[in-house]
């Protein structure tokens, strides 16, 4: 007569089991919040991209140059930020999906671009995630960088905050002190910077330029930068290694006792009579959490 062995796990095997299990998903949850940020880093190259190749048709209509050089009929002025110079090309429908402004865990538009012709919701504050030096052409050296993700400071070169990388913040980097960078060429790719927390610049190379300054040595460029709430807008001509004060909520510069980027503690691209601080008409207060979680 057979008898069955029917014999179970002992505690010892479970509690092995278990810290096989355990020691398995604490290797695979860095590996996949890896891959999870090199996909939106390239989805993110991609964009950069995209609003590179949208500039260059745009200086086809503009004798090769770029909408925050040229007057918008539509406004009746000139680009204050890269969300007026971005806007631009939609008006005159060189793009049509305000989607390309954004990117994976930064600032993302809703894809609402309002009506023609002049398209008024499309880049509301905290819709566009790029900066863009101001002044270049088509005709610009190549290797200039042309289009990046939004400054923590409008200084030449820029600065960027690598203590809040990951977090949907003005000026914010990639975790690892990284930020996505298109030149006037139409190449784009993800660089890292010169240090991993606090703020940081580009990393120098030999003869102690980098790769925004060896473009045009000795020559400053101004930046102009999205319009985030509680973010820096334009450099306007200011000097080189001005940096945002954390203290101050309205994103002035050092030194500058009234905060206001525009002057008279009034930010660039907020209206006259509406209060500081208070969101645009058809704006959600507030900025979305990061998908990053980090």
């Amino acid at each position: 007569m057979k008898s069955k062995n029917n014999r179970g796990f002992t505690l010892i095997e479970l509690l092995v089991v278990i810290t096989i299990i355990a020691i398995l998903a604490s290797l695979a949850v860095p590996a996949f919040n890896s891959v999870q940020r090199q996909g939106n880093q390239m989805k993110g190259v991609s964009n950069c991209k995209q609003v590179i190749v949208s500039l260059k048709q745009f200086a086809t209509k503009y004798n090769s140059q770029y909408p925050d050089t040229v007057q918008n009929p539509y406004s009746g002025g000139m680009a204050m930020s890269s969300n007026d110079a971005f806007r631009f090309m939609i008006q005159e429908q060189v793009v049509t999906d305000e989607r390309i402004f954004g990117c994976p865990a930064g600032f993302n538009p809703d894809s609402n671009i309002g009506v023609p012709p002049n398209y008024g919701n499309a880049l509301l504050n905290n819709e566009n995630h790029w900066a863009m030096t101001q002044g270049l052409t088509d005709t610009s050296p190549g290797n200039m960088p042309l289009v990046y993700e939004n400054v923590a400071s409008i200084s030449w070169p820029p600065v960027w905050n690598a203590s809040i990388a990951g977090q949907v913040r003005p000026g914010r980097t990639w975790p690892g002190g990284q930020i996505i960078i298109g030149r006037n060429d139409g190449g784009a790719e993800v660089v890292d910077l010169n240090g991993k927390t606090g703020m940081v610049r580009p990393k120098q190379m030999a003869g102690g330029l980098d790769m925004f300054t060896q473009s045009s040595p000795g020559q400053p460029q101004n930046v102009l930068n999205a319009q985030v709430m509680g973010g820096p807008q334009s450099s306007g001509g200011m000097s080189p290694g001005g940096f945002v004060d954390p203290n101050n909520p309205l994103g002035g510069q050092l030194g500058d006792p009234l905060g206001g980027a525009g002057g008279l503690g009034q930010p660039l691209g907020q209206p006259l009579g509406q209060p500081l601080g208070q969101p645009l008409p058809g704006q959600a207060p507030g900025a979305p959490a990061s998908p990053l979680g980090n």
